[in-house]
């Protein structure tokens, strides 16, 4: 369907920006920090840093509250995308304040330790850890220990749902729901490219994630299903799921395959449809309407799923 003009305009003028040659790690995550920084920090009820129990240690978190939520809701445990080694709780503030404030829910954001120093499964056990730490903690937060979600945002979305899988069988410790947001969930290699060219010569974003799968995952065997979650052999155990594609992004048949595996094994699940957008627009919703619709469309719908 191509962009609409808006958000086309919006897209060139940000790739001219990014434009340059190859990166260091550390120049690749200050670059990263300083796009997302481009994009403004939505109001929310309240804010607040807190520490998590992670896998081996203490995790830096920040607990987000929706304006004029009653105490007793629900609770999401988020965990950021950035290629498994890019992004952090700081940088990516103004996307989960956008989540938030379109959800109405309570959300809390966690770094989890990055490749290549802490490579799988230090994240994914952290990802796990988080989420039984936040039911522990729940109602000591004024929050409903009986409504804790999991979520993420591209290699977070792929931590989600790796964490939903491994947690399916921990009674209360199981998550309500998970809100996978353009997920990678079939890490046996990079993307390929979408089948149809790119009608305004932009290029389909997720492509260039060779390096990162191997700072994440070594020599691991990528094809378990907590690597490629796609690939989960007893997916009807799963918890019901929101799934968000972007249309020009190479990970959405990926995302796409999976919520038709989930849905036919009988798992409820949403999809919205990012008609016209690209890997990414979860931070660009002050930008230009389309993105800002999806967002709204993804808080609807988180609404929704919630017990």
């Amino acid at each position: 369907m191509g962009r609409d003009p808006q958000y086309l305009a919006f897209m060139r003028g940000r790739l001219a920006a990014d434009a340059g040659g190859p990166r260091s790690l550390a120049e690749a995550r200050r670059a990263h920090a300083a796009d997302l920084a481009r994009s403004p920090r939505v109001p929310v009820g309240a804010v607040e840093d807190v520490r998590v129990r992670g896998a081996e240690g203490t995790l830096r978190a920040r607990l987000y509250r929706p304006a004029g939520a009653p105490p007793g809701g629900p609770l999401l445990v988020y965990f950021h995308g950035g290629g498994w080694v890019l992004g952090d709780v700081e940088s990516y503030d103004p996307v989960v304040r956008a989540l938030v404030a379109a959800s109405g829910v309570a959300w809390l954001s966690v770094d989890y330790r990055r490749p290549p120093r802490h490579r799988f499964p230090a994240p994914l056990d952290d990802a796990v850890a988080a989420v039984r730490w936040a039911v522990r903690r729940a109602s000591a937060l004024g929050l409903d220990a009986g409504r804790v979600g999991v979520a993420g945002d591209s290699a977070g979305g792929q931590l989600a749902a790796a964490a939903a899988g491994l947690l399916r069988g921990a009674g209360p410790e199981r998550p309500v729901v998970q809100v996978l947001l353009y997920p990678a969930l079939d890490l046996r290699a990079g993307p390929p490219p979408l089948p149809d060219p790119d009608p305004d010569g932009l290029g389909s974003a997720g492509g260039s994630a060779d390096a990162a799968l191997r700072m994440y995952l070594g020599d691991a065997d990528r094809s378990r299903p907590e690597v490629s979650p796609l690939l989960d052999p007893d997916p009807g155990t799963l918890p019901p799921a929101v799934i968000a594609t972007a249309e020009f992004d190479r990970l959405r048949p990926q995302a796409e395959r999976h919520a038709a595996r989930l849905r036919a094994a009988g798992v409820p699940v949403t999809v919205v449809r990012g008609g016209g957008l690209d890997h990414g627009f979860l931070g660009w919703g002050s930008f230009a309407r389309r993105p800002a619709e999806a967002i709204a469309e993804i808080g609807a719908a988180v609404r929704d799923a919630l017990p």
